[in-house]
């Protein structure tokens, strides 16, 4: 894939320690080119989700790789490139889940490939021989918020101080 400027990259481990540092390299870049603080929460929290899965699931029975992320700036709006070669799994044929028995049936975790899809405008997924890329695509709303972005982001703190309490890491 060709990119033009700005294009920035950032290669990790494969592990969950590393998420932090995805995270801010993703807001920073979203903060450094100015799009809003919902656009920016959006994909930070897209991306949190997406990389851990990444970790959990394509990496499960392999030994650590790693995550490469490419990230594009346009007018318009941000791709993010995941890219992996883990087990490859394509989160566009994952169906949105019944919210209320979710809630119902107290089952943690699942939800991120559903929030993805609702705070980020395209998910693509390719396989190309042993490597698996993800982009994600957000684009400027220019000052206006989609009605379900503040919700949904209070809602998924909520969800996830409830089914993922910080935990010392020792």
């Amino acid at each position: 894939m060709r990119y033009q400027t700005p294009f920035e990259q950032i290669i990790v481990p494969a592990h969950i320690n590393y998420l932090p540092e995805l995270r801010k390299f993703i807001a920073r870049l979203a903060i450094k080119y100015r799009f809003s603080k919902s656009e920016t929460n959006a994909l930070t929290i897209s991306v949190d989700e997406a990389c851990t899965n990444i970790i959990k699931h394509g990496y499960q029975d392999r030994p650590v790789g790693s995550i490469t992320m490419n990230v594009q700036i346009k007018k318009d709006r941000v791709e993010v490139e995941l890219i992996d070669y883990g087990i490859s799994f394509d989160p566009n044929l994952v169906t949105d889940p019944n919210l209320s028995h979710y809630v119902q049936s107290g089952k943690k975790g699942g939800l991120g490939i559903f929030i993805m899809k609702k705070f980020l405008d395209e998910i693509h997924y390719v396989t190309a021989g042993q490597k698996n890329i993800l982009r994600l695509i957000k684009f400027r709303q220019d000052g206006s918020v989609r009605p379900f972005l503040i919700p949904l982001t209070a809602a998924f703190r909520r969800l996830k101080a409830r089914f993922f309490p910080i935990r010392s890491m020792k």
